[in-house]
C-alpha cells in the first residue's frame, strides 16, 4: 500500500555577523537579499542566490534512514566554510566554486530551536546550526555552505551565493543556518 505524506516547503535561512577585528560586531540579517539593487539584479537574470540543498544533500539523508554508522549521522551537517565564488547555487553543487576559509572549516553548533506542535502540525521543528569562520587576509566573501565533514571534501548538504561580505585579517563571520522543518498540515 502506498502511502501519500503532504508536507509543506521546508525553508531554511542564513544569517550572518561580520565580527570585526577590533571586536565590534556588524549584524548583516538574511543573506537572502542583502541589498536592493542586487536583488533587481537577481530577478532580471533569474538568478536565485538564496541556495538550496543540494542532491549530494538529500542522497546522504536518504543514506542515513537506511544504515546505521558514524558516517551516515545527519549530525555531521555541522561545518560552515566560505568562498569567493559567485557562480549562482545549483542542485547538483558538490563544493563551493573558491573555498576561501581557512583549511579546515568551522565547527558549527548544532540545536533544535523550536519543536513541532499544533494540529497538523502547524508549529514547524527548527534545527539551527551556528560557526564562525577567522579570516587571515583581505576577502570578498560571497558564497557559504554547510558540509558533512571538518577537512575539504564531505557532503554539502545548502550553498548560498550573496553580495560581497569584505573582511580583512582578524575578521570573522558569524552564521547562523536555520533550517525549518513543516509537518504534513492538513
Amino acid at each position: 500500500m502506498l502511502v501519500e505524506a503532504k508536507t509543506r516547503s521546508r525553508k531554511a535561512q542564513l544569517n550572518a555577523v561580520l565580527i570585526h577585528a577590533d571586536g565590534t560586531r556588524e549584524d548583516l540579517g538574511n543573506m537572502k537579499y542583502r541589498q536592493p539593487w542586487f536583488r533587481r539584479f537577481c530577478d532580471w537574470i533569474h538568478f536565485d542566490e538564496r541556495g538550496l540543498i543540494t542532491d549530494a544533500g538529500l542522497n546522504f539523508l536518504a543514506v542515513a534512514f537506511t544504515v546505521d554508522g558514524a558516517g551516515t549521522d545527519i549530525f555531521n551537517f555541522k561545518f560552515h566554510d566560505s568562498g569567493t565564488g559567485s557562480t549562482a547555487a545549483a542542485q547538483t553543487d558538490t563544493a563551493l566554486v573558491t573555498q576561501a576559509g581557512p583549511a579546515t572549516r568551522a565547527t558549527g553548533t548544532n540545536t533544535q530551536t523550536q519543536s513541532a506542535s499544533g494540529t497538523g502540525s502547524t508549529t514547524p521543528a527548527i534545527v539551527q546550526s551556528v560557526g564562525t569562520i577567522a579570516y587571515t587576509s583581505s576577502l570578498a566573501i560571497t558564497e557559504w555552505g554547510l558540509f558533512s565533514q571538518a577537512a575539504q571534501g564531505g557532503t554539502l548538504w545548502d550553498r548560498r551565493v550573496f553580495a560581497a561580505i569584505n573582511v580583512v585579517s582578524g575578521d570573522s563571520i558569524q552564521f547562523t543556518y536555520s533550517l525549518s522543518l513543516p509537518g504534513g498540515g492538513t
